[in-house]
């Protein structure tokens, strides 16, 4: 497979400077050898990445294009295969995600470690949601999160740590989980190769709901500023309303009642425009009851 796209991205390149009206001596210069050229072209060598990079700008492509070229059947598969899984994670479809796990876990094109590894930290959920079984699902996420290359963890790490921790909360061992929770946070804050933001606001509103069940809630109001600024930075909505959700039932805990009910409306606000609806209608009729008990409470 890699060799059939290696003629794919000979043949592309060959194409580009042929249409270009550049020879491969002129491509070459300050590249490579002519010779070299000639066979990246017909697909009988692969070119070194510093290599690939300097043929892409010289020919004014974006160097993904080309990589896409060697890797795209591999490519398109994985990101497909993971896409499949993670959708029916959110549907909570795990009698689908285990059926899913077991057909790609043995797949040539998923025996990466990485793969391998996305493979068990599923293998862990589906243990606890379908299989019911706390103890050994939290063994396979442990695992999976050892199994690594790299010298640094991944986005794919602090995923696993909030899959986790999530696990913990429900089996309510909230130290577990907010220990978990904060490793996640503590490694997205130190990796600086990390860009996906939606992480750091799923785990700030993860430990915002923890912080709540410990009663300790001025600690969950900083969780849901910090989900909140990421948003409002980012122009995202991205648990957006549910991060005003969140805030508002903490400020109630701490005496700012009337402050709270305004963060419950701004929520319900953002679920009415996200079409969000049953998180709206549930919303709404919250803060009917608390606008009927202040009521109360003021005439008694």
């Amino acid at each position: 497979m890699i060799e059939n796209n290696l003629k794919n991205l000979g043949q592309s390149i060959n194409l580009i400077r042929s249409k270009l009206n550049i020879s491969q001596q002129e491509l070459a210069q300050g590249i490579c050898s002519q010779s070299e050229i000639s066979k990246i072209e017909n697909g009988s060598i692969s070119p070194y990445i510093h290599t690939l990079i300097k043929i892409s700008k010289k020919l004014g492509i974006n160097t993904n294009y080309f990589l896409n070229q060697v890797y795209k059947d591999q490519y398109e598969f994985i990101v497909h295969s993971r896409n499949l899984i993670r959708e029916s994670i959110k549907k909570k479809d795990y009698k689908e995600v285990n059926k899913l796990v077991r057909l790609y876990e043995k797949n040539p094109r998923f025996q990466d470690i990485e793969e391998q590894q996305f493979i068990t930290w599923h293998k862990g959920i589906v243990t606890y949601y379908l299989k019911e079984d706390f103890e050994n699902s939290v063994q396979i996420l442990k695992k999976s999160i050892s199994m690594k290359e790299s010298f640094q963890y991944t986005e794919q790490d602090i995923e696993i740590l909030n899959s986790l921790a999530i696990i913990y909360c429900e089996q309510k061992k909230w130290s577990e989980g907010k220990k978990n929770f904060e490793k996640a946070i503590e490694i997205y804050k130190q990796n600086m190769f990390i860009t996906n933001s939606s992480i750091y606001v799923r785990l700030c509103y993860n430990l915002s709901k923890l912080l709540y069940n410990l009663k300790e809630y001025r600690q969950g109001v900083s969780m849901c500023d910090k989900g909140i600024e990421i948003c409002q930075q980012k122009d995202s909505n991205y648990l957006f309303g549910e991060l005003l959700y969140q805030k508002g039932i903490l400020l109630m805990e701490i005496d700012k009642r009337e402050d709270g009910i305004e963060y419950l409306k701004n929520a319900c606000i953002i679920f009415k425009l996200l079409k969000k609806h049953d998180y709206f209608h549930s919303v709404k009729e919250e803060i009917n009851t608390l606008k009927s008990e202040n009521k109360m409470f003021s005439t008694s």
